[in-house]
């Protein structure tokens, strides 16, 4: 991966080091660099499932077009990026806590992204570079379509380790319910993994949002459930109202929030499905065993779909 890194930067910089390597979980390798006597980060794929360079063209957009702190983007291909380095930006040594301050702050500044990005997208689905800090959608005027769409990208993984059953059954029942997102909301660029490790908080603000991987053209309570549910957990120890306060106090969250819950709760359960398997971070037995229960999980929500 140090060579691949070494072709990107030297397509792109006069002068450039690799520094350390932050980070490399698949599909995507992340490392220090210095690039032109600035001190940078790259990020590439290391796999068909990443998706850097879309992530990339999402940085680029959102910089430009809202008030949103992201590091600057130097530059971008079609499987990596590289930013400046930022000095607020979440580090792995940091103090990773969802506390009630950081909920707050972050619920505002989620809104905010929504907020900003809304006027700017040509429908729902993801994400494809469009140009200068520019990006489109694959252009779906509802998003039940995207849903669908969402849904059939993680499909291959999930058939290759057993599990293809799983996704045809949401697929067919998503299929069976036109209306399952019925007053959702516009779609706005959701970041799709908003979480202490992603998102830095400084003095009540906002400091530092990176790794827009997971971004999408989406209702924003999809991106309001993806960060709920693995974040602050089944019980509301306060963090979980302090977020939506936060949330609600720049823009409103759609009527019906809870009612579609589930549906939202089925499509990061499949994207955590696919994800247990590109990432490969457990020995065979663990992974089969978090893949039976996510198998279980998804079951009893498709159950209560029909």
């Amino acid at each position: 991966m140090r060579e691949k890194t070494r072709d990107r930067l030297e397509a792109q910089f006069e002068s450039y080091s690799i520094d350390d390597r932050l980070h490399d979980v698949p599909p995507h390798a992340v490392y220090e660099v210095t690039v032109e006597g600035r001190r940078a980060v790259a990020k590439l794929d290391t796999d068909r499932t990443g998706s850097a360079g879309m992530a990339g063209a999402v940085i680029g957009f959102v910089g430009a077009r809202t008030s949103v702190p992201v590091p600057e983007v130097l530059a971008r291909g079609n499987d990596y990026y590289v930013t400046a380095w930022h000095p607020e930006a979440p580090t792995p040594e940091a103090d990773q806590v969802s506390t009630e301050e950081w909920a707050r702050t972050a619920g505002r500044g989620m809104a905010t992204l929504h907020a900003e990005t809304a006027s700017h997208l040509d429908g729902y689905g993801q994400f494809e570079p469009a140009g200068s800090n520019a990006i489109e959608t694959t252009g779906h005027d509802e998003w039940h379509a995207a849903a669908i769409e969402y849904v059939t990208e993680y499909r291959p993984t999930l058939e290759r380790h057993g599990h293809g059953d799983i996704a045809q059954r949401a697929l067919d029942c998503l299929r069976a319910h036109p209306d399952a997102f019925a007053g959702t909301g516009t779609s706005v660029c959701c970041h799709g993994w908003v979480t202490p490790e992603h998102l830095a908080v400084r003095d009540g603000e906002p400091a530092c949002l990176v790794d827009f991987e997971h971004a999408i053209g989406a209702p924003g309570e999809f991106d309001y459930w993806r960060t709920v549910l693995p974040t602050f957990g089944p019980e509301d120890d306060g963090t979980r109202a302090a977020f939506r306060r936060g949330y609600e106090s720049v823009r409103p969250l759609p009527d019906g929030l809870a009612t579609r819950r589930p549906w939202y709760v089925l499509l990061h359960l499949l994207y955590f499905f696919e994800s247990l398997y590109v990432q490969d971070q457990h020995d065979p037995e663990t992974t089969e065993q978090k893949a039976a229960d996510l198998r279980t999980t998804v079951t009893e929500i498709l159950a209560d779909c029909t």
